[in-house]
């Protein structure tokens, strides 16, 4: 037989009698506020993508004039728009612009794209941009000066002198980019490099997480050899706000030459490697790490014949294999 309930358990209040704490009424009304903000901003871009579709894609056409005008203050520069259609792919929908024309400050001609695509997504309506940038057969000369500045088609895309970086923040906030059958002209006059133009230029640059990658193959001129390769995968610091500050860039690049001719390769070797090419031709690959945008070593994995070359202090990882 049970006895009295002790006094202490006389003094505890009931299971009905007990309410929430502040801390769990916070946690509740934060939980349900989070669920309705999701509904909405779901029910926003559902709204956005019928509209996308049903009204936007059929009539994308009448739209060319205002593309064009917003392009051109996006870039700071005047764009013109040949041609403007649009296609429904199931969920994403491309937009093709043909003979898209970029002019400089002097009205003329800068750039010449004769078909660009465009993908969209839920994700890059989000982010104000494009799901896959296509860009077919360009025509793209890149000149840097002698103070450092860099012109991509005659507009300038990077300068040491000023944190502007607006074209570099957009283009490497995209999340892919695919540029084929190009044609690159390269002319250094800091340098004073001879002018370089590579053929059947295909380029892929993929985005996002603060990192990058980017694969670049091209055919040069008969001289120098055969079809080349280069790729680099890069990480961008955690804290900075723009995407296109490639000075801050840290990773590696590989360069891989299957014949080329290093009397016209030891024009373009960067100033750290200190390497002294006198002749030879063969094949090439070579590893380059950068730290914060600055070379810091690399290594380089070469089969040549009839080479003859010296190696400077500059830069001790690196190693040569294969001579």
């Amino acid at each position: 037989m049970h006895g009295p309930l002790p006094h202490s358990l006389h003094s505890l209040p009931s299971l009905h009698s007990l309410h929430p704490s502040r801390l769990l009424k916070s946690v509740a009304w934060l939980a349900r506020w989070s669920l309705w903000l999701m509904l909405v901003v779901a029910l926003l871009l559902a709204t956005a993508w019928g509209a996308l579709h049903g009204w936007i894609v059929p009539r994308i056409g009448d739209y060319r004039v205002q593309l064009q005008e917003q392009a051109g203050q996006a870039l700071g520069i005047p764009v013109r728009i040949g041609s403007l259609t649009a296609r429904s792919n199931g969920l994403i929908p491309a937009i093709e612009l043909g003979d898209v024309t970029l002019l400089d400050a002097q009205g003329h001609t800068a750039l010449r794209l004769p078909r660009v695509v465009v993908a969209l997504s839920p994700r890059s309506l989000w982010h104000f941009g494009f799901e896959q940038l296509y860009i077919e057969r360009p025509e793209l000369d890149i000149r840097r000066t002698a103070d450092g500045r860099i012109f991509v088609a005659g507009l300038l895309f990077s300068n040491a002198a000023s944190d502007d970086t607006s074209a570099a923040d957009w283009l490497f906030s995209q999340t892919e980019v695919v540029v084929r059958g190009g044609t690159l002209r390269w002319t250094d006059q800091l340098r004073g490099t001879p002018p370089l133009a590579l053929d059947a230029v295909d380029v892929l640059l993929r985005n996002g997480s603060w990192r990058h990658s980017l694969r670049l193959d091209a055919t040069p001129p008969p001289a120098w050899g055969e079809r080349f390769t280069l790729m680099g995968r890069f990480r961008q610091p955690l804290l900075t706000t723009h995407s296109g500050h490639w000075q801050r860039w840290t990773g590696q690049l590989f360069a891989n030459f299957q014949r080329i001719d290093t009397l016209q390769l030891r024009h373009y070797l960067h100033p750290h490697l200190d390497v002294q090419v006198a002749q030879g031709h063969g094949a090439v690959r070579a590893w380059v790490d950068v730290a914060r945008g600055q070379v810091v070593g690399g290594s380089a994995d070469i089969a040549l014949a009839d080479v003859r070359t010296t190696l400077g202090q500059r830069l001790p990882p690196l190693v040569l294999a294969q001579v």
